[in-house]
């Protein structure tokens, strides 16, 4: 079974203890996606948008560790999609797959810890991402906290 990850899970030596038997397949950017922090990370759609995450070759035992992992069902839902594989890959898998993907059951925005943060930033390292998106969703969410606090002395101050 393929699973998409985007946030915590694209870290190789996390995904080592958590799932030792996934195999890291390929990274791979969607249309139309981005990464959102809900404390934790997410995704949404947005039109003109690009997420960027990695494909993992996961067991059925591996998917119960990610549903442990994941809070499912409270925190998280189970969506799949389906992606039309390279060639190079066709020739082990097929020329499309259904893809896991684990989404939030909640709304709302907020920042991630530092070091949650780190272990995600890893894990772009691990499979050669640009950060920029990254990047982008943490500091949007600092961008937007510092100017509410600038709001509220003004208001309150």
């Amino acid at each position: 079974m393929f699973y998409f990850a985007y946030g915590a899970n694209l870290n190789i030596q996390n995904m080592s203890v958590r799932c030792p038997n996934a195999k890291p397949i390929v990274p791979m950017t969607l249309t139309d996606m981005q990464l959102v922090f809900r404390g934790v990370a997410d995704i949404e759609h947005k039109k003109g948008a690009t997420l960027h995450g990695a494909i993992w070759d996961i067991t059925a035992e591996c998917e119960a560790s990610l549903d442990i992992f994941e809070g499912y069902p409270t925190l998280y839902r189970k969506e799949w999609f389906t992606v039309k594989l390279s060639d190079q890959l066709a020739e082990d898998y097929g020329q499309t797959a259904d893809v896991l993907v684990y989404r939030m059951n909640r709304s709302g925005y907020s920042s991630p810890s530092q070091m949650y943060y780190e272990t995600i930033r890893q894990g772009y390292r691990d499979f050669n991402l640009d950060p920029a998106h990254l990047i982008s969703a943490r500091d949007v969410l600092s961008k937007n906290a510092y100017a509410n606090d600038v709001w509220r002395s003004k208001q309150w101050g």
